[in-house]
């Protein structure tokens, strides 16, 4: 009976030995190789341009918005009487080529007549060719047909 409590102290002992062990690896050897990894460049792709991140209006940008467009129409999320304010579209570059693009369309409301209804569209290029249509994927489309705008 004696040598059973003795073994009962010993492994209470092993057992809490075992878990500060394990916390002090974890903290002082793989955490560390963890947030070396996030921190690292190895989870983004290599660019072979420099693009610039941000709010941007340029060549690319307006080919998303075009392609935003298409996509739009495509699924059918517009009315017939849809008109694009191309002009007063914003455009921010997200990195690794992803865009979000933000406009407008004007619509015929029967009870207010002409009205602004805002989109937006999370687009990413995949290939070089930012004017060939299946070099983008659409990520989302955002765009409330009905209702105010926020």
């Amino acid at each position: 009976m004696k040598d059973l409590l003795l073994r009962s102290k010993y492994s209470i002992l092993f057992l809490i030995l075992f878990i500060i062990l394990l916390y002090v690896i974890l903290d002082k050897a793989i955490l560390p190789f963890v947030m070396n990894m996030v921190e690292s460049d190895a989870f983004f792709e290599k660019e072979t341009e420099e693009e610039q991140l941000g709010n941007i209006r340029n060549e690319r940008t307006d080919f998303a918005l075009m392609h935003c467009k298409n996509s739009m129409k495509e699924e059918g999320m517009l009315p017939e009487n849809a008109d694009f304010l191309d002009s007063k579209y914003d455009a921010w570059a997200l990195g690794n080529r992803t865009y979000i693009v933000r406009s407008g369309i004007r619509v015929m409301d029967p009870e207010k007549g002409q009205v602004e209804r805002k989109f937006a569209c999370k687009i990413r290029l995949v290939e070089n060719d930012p004017t060939d249509f299946k070099n983008w994927s659409i990520l989302g489309i955002e765009f409330h047909p009905e209702g105010e705008d926020e």
